[in-house]
């Protein structure tokens, strides 16, 4: 092999292994993170465009002013919801964490997702993609799809325990790519629980959303296995 050609498949790796999230970390505190980093994506389920606003330790989604929480979980849900996933996809098996809060019961939560859909708005929209969601009594794992063209989701795994409003908790989701099938163990406070990903590609999105009240989210982070 020539040195040019040496050069050249040096260089071609090192873009290959640039073109993913090998490993991340930030701090949303202003000036810890930049948003050039991050793609904001839509819910399937709502026109809602969300994003955040910067607190002096964390970003918080908006939310309608003037609503109560109670209807900020049920008909104005959709109303509360920001997500954003980092640009560069994860490849294969990592550990993804995050700092989270909730105000009076949900929901926090970890994304993890396939391909998105460019749909000629500014949000990119979630198509297959899986939800490990923080809340007041538990955590749950949501499995989403589109089925006939029209969103559609099951919860695959869960856990009961009890979650208190405005405490922070360090949520970890560990996925690794096992010879059968996608594997993910869960871990927050002292829960520990795991199921399958059996969908779940080998360069996926990782991120955050916020929903159903107010969130807060104080760091992310990455390592790759």
């Amino acid at each position: 092999m020539t040195a040019m050609l040496r050069r050249l498949s040096i260089f071609l790796c090192l873009s290959l292994i640039c073109a993913f999230a090998a490993e991340y970390s930030c701090s949303f505190v202003e000036g810890g993170w930049d948003m050039k980093d991050w793609h904001f994506v839509r819910s399937g389920r709502w026109p809602y465009e969300g994003h955040w606003v910067q607190k002096e330790n964390c970003i918080q989604n908006v939310v309608p002013e003037g609503v109560g929480p109670v209807e900020l979980q049920g008909k104005r849900a959709g109303e509360t919801y920001t997500s954003m996933v980092l640009a560069k996809p994860v490849n294969g098996s990592a550990t993804i964490r995050a700092t989270m809060s909730f105000e009076y019961k949900m929901a926090p939560l970890i994304v993890l997702a396939g391909p998105l859909k460019e749909n000629g708005e500014a949000y990119p929209e979630y198509q297959e993609h899986w939800e490990i969601v923080l809340y007041n009594e538990g955590i749950n794992v949501w499995h989403h799809e589109v089925r006939d063209g029209k969103p559609y989701w099951r919860k695959a795994a869960y856990v009961q325990a009890k979650f208190e409003a405005g405490k922070q908790y360090e949520m970890t989701a560990k996925v690794q790519f096992t010879a059968k099938v996608p594997m993910l163990e869960v871990k927050c406070g002292d829960c520990v629980f795991g199921c399958m990903l059996p969908t779940l590609p080998k360069n996926y999105y990782a991120g955050i959303t916020a929903c159903e009240g107010v969130n807060a989210f104080y760091n992310f982070k990455i390592i790759s296995k």
